[in-house]
This record gives structure tokens, C-alpha cells and sequence, in this order.
């Protein structure tokens, strides 16, 4: 039997009698030089010890069902849903949907409320009155749309997919769709 030979078996049987500090040693080693194949080597370290022998399902395929959101966070997006744990991005999608909605709602409730104010003023100083507070209403909601903008911002560079981008607001669209003006006349 050749010297390398004999050193290889010696190098096996010594491996299996490693102390537990040295197979920390060795894996803070292998994390350094490796670290493409840590998780492979944290499994065959699992497998070796027998971690994974008394796993719930063992032998049974895996359930992975095929949704939006494939790939790498599949897994902990079905373990979410199953706790009920809301995902950030989602938390933040929907909180930007309520501003947006407060803000939609408050677009409408004060231009009804000046635009009828203004129908039935008959003094030309109330009038004028209600068109200054009618600007500066539309320039708090201008900076209300611009700190939106800013959640809306945030969330699109963090969402999981293409297709759930939210665009940004503009004042006039947001005038348009609740019936107002920029200017009561």
C-alpha cells in the first residue's frame, strides 16, 4: 500500500473522532476560502451528524407551489402566509394606498365644499376669499402629492415584481378625477 494511501485512511478515521471545536475550526475555515460552497458544505455537515434524520415529512416530497412570487423567497413567502405575517413591501404598498386614498378623499371633500361656498356667495370679497383659500388648499395637497411621491418612490424600487409598479400622482389628475378645477370660477 503506497504512503499516500495509508496517510488518506488514517486522515478518514481520524476525521470521524473531530471534536465538535474542531469542526468549527474547520467550518470558519471553509466560510473564509469557500464561501460558494458553504451552504452545500453546512448540509453534508447536517447530513453527516444526522440533523436532519428526524425531520416532520421526511421522505415526502416537498409542497412547493407554483405562484408569483417564484424562485428563492417562495418558501418564505408560503411560511409568511401560513403565521400570517404581512411582508414589507406589502405593508408599504398598502400604506401608500391609504394615502392616496386620504388624500383623494380630502381632494373632493374641499372642492365640494368651495365650489358650493363659492355658487352661493353673492359678495365678490367672498369670492375672492374662497379662490385664495381654494390655491392654497391646492398647494397643500401639491406638497401632500409630493410626499407620497416619495412613498411611492420608496416602494417601487423595493417591490418583487415588474408588474406591481405604483405611478407617481399630479396634482391636476388628482383635480380631474375628483371634478375640481385649479381655479373656482
Amino acid at each position: 500500500m503506497s504512503s499516500d494511501r495509508k496517510r488518506s485512511n488514517r486522515e478518514d478515521s481520524n476525521r470521524e473522532e473531530w471534536t465538535e471545536a474542531e469542526r468549527q475550526s474547520e467550518h470558519k475555515i471553509r466560510m473564509r476560502f469557500e464561501f460558494q460552497d458553504l451552504v452545500e458544505d453546512l448540509i453534508q455537515d447536517g447530513q453527516e451528524r444526522g440533523v436532519f434524520d428526524n425531520l416532520a415529512g421526511k421522505g415526502k416530497p416537498l409542497n412547493l407551489k407554483s405562484g408569483l412570487f417564484e424562485g428563492d423567497s417562495a418558501l418564505a413567502n408560503e411560511l409568511m402566509k401560513e403565521h400570517k405575517v404581512v411582508p414589507l413591501w406589502l405593508m408599504r404598498r398598502n400604506a401608500v394606498g391609504t394615502a392616496i386614498e386620504e388624500l383623494r378623499t380630502d381632494v373632493g371633500r374641499h372642492w365640494q365644499r368651495h365650489n358650493l361656498a363659492y355658487r352661493l356667495a353673492q359678495d365678490e370679497g367672498r369670492r375672492m376669499a374662497l379662490r385664495l383659500s381654494w390655491s392654497a388648499q391646492c398647494r397643500e395637497f401639491q406638497a401632500e402629492i409630493v410626499e407620497i411621491n416619495k412613498l411611492i418612490d420608496d416602494f417601487n424600487l423595493r417591490r418583487p415584481s415588474e408588474g406591481m409598479e405604483i405611478f407617481k400622482l399630479r396634482l391636476d389628475d388628482e383635480l380631474k378625477g375628483a371634478g375640481a378645477s385649479r381655479e373656482l370660477n
